[in-house]
């Protein structure tokens, strides 16, 4: 019988061969890791390529119909069997000792089940590190907003926890914030910062990220849960946090045409969250529709 792998890295990929593979290939460690690929639907031959080459590692790849990164991310986290789970993007890929990083911190911290590590970001040809404080213990949400902790990092949370965190509606918007997995790991974990970059992130101007703010307008609704949650959410103290939440909550809740309760005291922050509405309608209600993509 084998052993249960101590990672689990989850992939959704659509239309990245190359990528992939530059990813597949960066992953070098001597401690048992599986791969799972939930593939939404490629059109480039994605999974001829993945079966004609061979691994040290444990491979699983699943083809689906394309319905969007969401419900992928949902599988892939569903068909993983490791102790650990991390989401790395199509295009992003492992520094030479980022895994035996993630691995050690694991062995030596075995009460801990989450983790945030750093990242290296490249944008237009300018790389920038992105690092957590070192070894705090906290929980993601205050982090970012008690911390002010920004930017792309690197989540690593015990399998039995993330699996409990997969949103509910993962199925039903092409597009969810994987910040609403980390919201609700925060209920029941606290997490240790590694102040050490493990990965590469690499924005692609054809990719998700270049098109966030389209992908989110036509899917509002888990913006609308995510703010819900962060303003109902006692696990920070920032009133700044809490009020830009509510100024969000109000700017989506007018895309899903849900009725809020008003509140005087309310009064800026829907003001605020209405002008936010109208400069999405403008910005993006005449665009063409655009494929999903990843990032």
């Amino acid at each position: 019988m084998s052993l249960k792998p101590i990672l689990s890295i989850c992939i959704p990929v659509f239309n990245r061969k190359k990528e992939i593979f530059y990813l597949l290939d960066s992953i070098v460690s001597t401690a048992k890791v599986e791969v799972i690929i939930v593939d939404d639907g490629s059109t480039d031959d994605l999974e001829k390529a993945i079966n004609d080459k061979k691994y040290f590692f444990q491979l699983k790849y699943f083809k689906t119909i394309n319905r969007g990164r969401s419900s992928a991310l949902a599988d892939a986290i569903k068909h993983s069997t490791g102790q650990y789970i991390m989401i790395m993007d199509s295009d992003d890929y492992f520094l030479p000792d980022g895994i035996e990083n993630i691995i050690k911190n694991i062995k030596f911290n075995p009460d801990i089940e989450s983790f945030l590590f750093g990242v290296e970001v490249i944008r237009n040809g300018q790389v920038r590190k992105n690092l957590p404080p070192k070894n705090l213990l906290t929980n993601f949400i205050k982090l970012r907003a008690d911390y002010k902790v920004k930017g792309d990092m690197k989540e690593v949370v015990n399998s039995n926890i993330i699996k409990k965190c997969i949103y509910h509606k993962s199925y039903l918007y092409r597009r969810s914030p994987t910040s609403l997995i980390w919201e609700c790991v925060s209920k029941y974990a606290a997490c240790l910062t590694i102040a050490k970059c493990i990965i590469v992130k690499n924005y692609n101007p054809k990719g998700m990220s270049a098109n966030i703010g389209k992908l989110i307008y036509d899917n509002p609704y888990p913006m609308y849960d995510l703010n819900v949650r962060y303003l109902n959410s006692g696990l920070y103290n920032s009133r700044l946090f809490r009020l830009k939440s509510k100024i969000q909550l109000y700017r989506y809740s007018l895309h899903i045409k849900k009725r809020i309760k008003f509140i005087f005291a309310d009064f800026i922050s829907i003001i605020l969250g209405f002008l936010l509405f109208e400069y999405d309608k403008f910005i993006f209600s005449k665009r063409n529709k655009i494929f999903n993509k990843y990032d």
